[in-house]
């Protein structure tokens, strides 16, 4: 199902494609001629493991646009299917199939990125779910029996690799397992060690001057030679957290005999290992190229109180399935929202009583904490960060039924408890509601179905280029790689603004002829 309905917006060539999702393609293209990237082209982060898949794929089919999109649609099927098999083995049945029709018949934010070139948020999904999978016993985050710590490992390398943005999924992972322990639960951390607890000090400094200077756009001070400044609240955290991590490291030396201390690495080393190979792609990369990193951000509170038109006026509209882009309004009123916004609050409330043994309530809560408090966003394209979010979004709206349901049998006011085996007459009542959210995400789909055109200007602009002999040129960023891509570099068109992600390509424009080349623009070929 999930492929059969997104298949109409792939095979008719009407889904949008532009020059980020063509340097992916491009980059299949040269890895089948021996390039081996760590990372996207021009930049020292995001991982690119989905470029191996469309060179395999290209290899087999031939290179185009289709086939590209038909590789992440290829890993989103295989996440929907694993998140049924995770939410069935966790929850229930009618949860795991509930999750996944809302998956299926989605906002059309998330069937785009499910059909986009770059495959980055459908992989950080598929492993955030294959991470949650090796960890998950019947029912319970807390898995009894041995723990495949070489596949976590190599998960968590991988998944870092791709983005830094799958600390989404490790850090609520992290705090579930750590209130689900039996130190935890007896509040027994050891004796304090003096040299944890001063790297603890300075980490709590770090996180106050990080806190002070996100709300109140932070201070400088000048005493004599020395100037104080905390102005990136964002750096601050950073520096807090690693510290912290070290004081950690520290109290568990202390309190750890030698013996225990073999014994943790006899049984744990594997994990390690795991992790050396899935996170190899960017050691190597630091190793031999240049040290891998993301940008930094800084961002405070100020900054997103005068981001919030276009927070609320774009961003969540999109992610509601209302907008595309910043002024296409899809005909659908904003009513339709009712459904979805209604059950999403009901999870909400009936999650936070079980927040500490609920992955998928700590993950909705936290992951728009995080992303605004990391500087994450920029302009409304920064929606995109937030694709991973309907794991766990779909799953809430799926459960937030059930709780809805339970209110309305029980008069409203009643305290809902949730079991896996619920009743015929509650499963109804939620169906139901499943039901109109769905209606809801596939009218959406219809609508933006026909909006949407094939792009014939492409093709047309390389046929007359190539017509006149011209064999490569310059244009806008969004124009040249793509363009590049469609003719498969039989014709070269470098940009003129943005990143030069491929400097070759640059360098072969400025030595071909003049009579060779052009300026690719609205009058550039009739």
């Amino acid at each position: 199902m999930t492929v059969a309905v997104r298949l109409p917006f792939l095979v008719t060539g009407k889904m949008p494609f532009d020059s980020d999702e063509a340097v992916e393609g491009l980059m299949a293209m040269h890895v089948l001629n021996g390039e081996l990237p760590a990372f996207f082209w021009g930049q020292a982060f995001k991982g690119v493991p989905e470029v191996y898949a469309s060179a395999a794929a290209f290899a087999t089919f031939g290179s185009s646009v289709a086939i590209l999109k038909s590789v992440t649609l290829a890993f989103f099927a295989m996440y929907v299917g694993m998140n049924f098999v995770l939410l069935d083995k966790v929850s229930s049945r009618w949860i795991a199939a509930a999750a996944s029709l809302l998956l299926v018949f989605a906002p059309p934010a998330l069937v785009f990125w499910s059909l986009g070139g770059s495959a980055e948020y459908v992989l950080l999904m598929l492993l955030g779910t294959a991470l949650l999978l090796l960890v998950s016993g019947e029912g319970t985050w807390r898995k009894t029996e041995k723990l495949n710590l070489p596949a976590i490992g190599l998960v968590i390398g991988i998944g870092l690799w791709v983005h830094q943005l799958f600390v989404v999924y490790l850090i609520p992972l992290g705090l579930l397992l750590a209130m689900g322990s039996g130190r935890w639960r007896r509040r027994d951390a050891g004796t304090l060690n003096r040299f944890a607890l001063a790297l603890g000090a300075i980490a709590g400094i770090y996180l106050a001057l990080g806190i002070v200077a996100f709300f109140t756009g932070g201070f400088s001070l000048q005493m004599g030679p020395v100037a104080i400044s905390a102005k990136a609240p964002q750096k601050m955290a950073r520096i807090a957290v690693a510290i912290g991590v070290l004081a950690v490291m520290a109290q568990i030396a202390a309190t750890t005999s030698l013996a225990a201390a073999r014994e943790t690495i006899r049984r744990y080393w594997s994990a390690g290992a795991g992790f050396l190979v899935g996170y190899s792609p960017v050691l190597l990369y630091s190793l031999l190229v240049e040290p891998a990193h993301s940008p930094a951000r800084v961002a405070n509170l100020q900054q997103l109180f005068a981001a919030a038109p276009d927070i609320f006026g774009n961003i969540f509209p999109i992610l509601g399935g209302f907008k595309i882009g910043t002024s296409e309004r899809l005909p659908v009123p904003l009513s339709a929202a009712i459904p979805s916004v209604v059950t999403l609050a009901a999870y909400l409330l009936w999650s936070a009583r079980r927040v500490r043994t609920d992955f998928f309530a700590l993950f909705v809560i936290f992951f728009p904490v995080l992303f605004f408090a990391s500087g994450a966003y920029l302009d409304t394209q920064s929606y995109r960060y937030f694709v991973p979010w309907y794991a766990g979004v779909t799953v809430a709206w799926a459960m937030g039924s059930l709780a809805l349901a339970q209110m309305m049998r029980q008069g409203g006011g009643a305290k809902v408890r949730l079991k896996p085996d619920t009743t015929y007459a509650t499963t109804t009542y939620a169906t139901a509601i499943v039901a109109a959210i769905v209606v809801v995400h596939g009218w959406q789909q219809v609508t933006w179905y026909q909006k949407l055109q094939p792009d014939t200007q492409s093709l047309a602009t390389i046929e007359c280029l190539t017509r006149n002999g011209i064999r490569g040129g310059y244009a806008e960023y969004w124009t040249a790689y793509k363009l590049t891509f469609l003719a498969r570099e039989a014709l070269i068109i470098a940009p003129i603004d943005g990143v030069d992600r491929y400097p070759r390509y640059s360098e072969y424009v400025r030595a071909l002829p003049a009579q060779e080349q052009v300026s690719v623009g609205s009058a550039a070929c009739r």
